[in-house]
């Protein structure tokens, strides 16, 4: 058909950041499994991380790079044609971004970049609270700062959206805890689509594999298709799963005290942070760009929490991904 060829160069090579975590890990087994030929490269910002990824990955490259840390960054990226893109939480992207961009410029190889990002679509910066301005460091406006500066630079970009709650959050955040101990789900109350970061990493590398210039320069937001629930919603699918009642307290005290690990100043945060989200939930709406990149239906939560079922009942290992 007339206009429809596709032009991209594969990548012969693909540097993936966050390799140690649970979307860069899954992204490079996927990549070893369906792309043998494609010479990787692991990139963490850890030497002990990096330790762990050599005994996960052996044989493949690994490096410890830090987006804070120009040099490393140019080391990092030398020679490589793919890039997967990922930050770590509360990134200075006025610093990492312009990183990314020179050691990219420096090595001069570059044929597409994956940039995972975390936005309301169409977000407006200007509804941001002031309380979450003034900190600075809030997701959606350190991936927005991201953006403008990828977009600025001229390199070929893809950003990946995800418009959506990780799954996992239920053993990264500790959500299943208080499921397993009280038999209640405490998180405050929200409406928001769901993913499984497992699909993210495959959806991040079938882009790169992909030959279709058309994704450069796209902004494509995720989420499984299917799930749009509230977490009262996600309590009452929790005990259809376990087999037993699943409570649910969304309030600002229950909130504080079940999660005081992560300390007064990351609770404010993320408090403010949701209640902003609720202002602006009617933006979400499910969709099939997963379901259409991966070639596969996406996993649906109660599939995920069918999977986790004995560790959230306290009868399994609590496993991370």
């Amino acid at each position: 058909m007339v206009g429809q060829t596709n032009d991209k160069p594969l990548p012969k090579s693909i540097l993936v950041f966050g390799a140690s975590n649970h979307i860069g890990g899954p992204m490079a087994d996927y990549l070893m499994r369906e792309a043998p030929q494609v010479r990787l490269r692991m990139a963490t910002h850890s030497a002990a991380k990096a330790s762990v990824l050599r005994d996960r990955f052996p044989g493949l490259e690994v490096v410890v790079a830090d987006y804070l840390e120009q040099s490393s960054m140019t080391a990092a990226v030398d020679g490589m044609e793919g890039i997967f893109f990922i930050p770590p939480n509360e990134l200075n992207e006025q610093i990492a971004v312009p990183n990314m961009i020179a050691a990219c410029e420096a090595s001069g190889t570059l044929v597409h970049m994956v940039r995972l990002v975390g936005l309301q679509p169409e977000a407006n910066m200007h509804r941001i609270p002031q309380v979450l301005r003034d900190t600075g460091v809030g997701i959606e406006i350190q991936h927005a700062i991201a953006k403008r500066l990828l977009d600025e630079s001229g390199l070929p970009v893809t950003y990946i959206n995800c418009g959506a709650t990780f799954m996992d959050n239920f053993t990264r955040l500790g959500l299943g805890q208080s499921v397993m101990r009280e038999r209640k789900l405490i998180w405050p109350e929200r409406l928001i689509p769901w993913i499984d970061p497992r699909d993210i990493g495959e959806v991040a590398a079938r882009l790169l594999l992909s030959d279709n210039h058309r994704h450069i320069g796209q902004f494509h937001t995720m989420n499984n298709g299917h799930d749009l629930l509230r977490f009262q919603e996600v309590a009452e699918l929790l005990g259809e799963v376990l087999g037993e009642p699943i409570t649910y307290d969304g309030s600002r005290e229950a909130f504080f005290s079940t999660y005081t690990f992560m300390g007064e100043p990351l609770l404010n945060q993320i408090w403010n942070f949701l209640q902003y989200e609720q202002d602006n939930e009617v933006v979400w709406a499910r969709n099939d760009f997963v379901e259409r990149t991966l070639g596969r239906k996406p996993t649906t939560l109660r599939e995920w929490l069918i999977e986790h079922r004995d560790m959230l009942l306290g009868k399994g290992e609590w496993r991370h991904h």
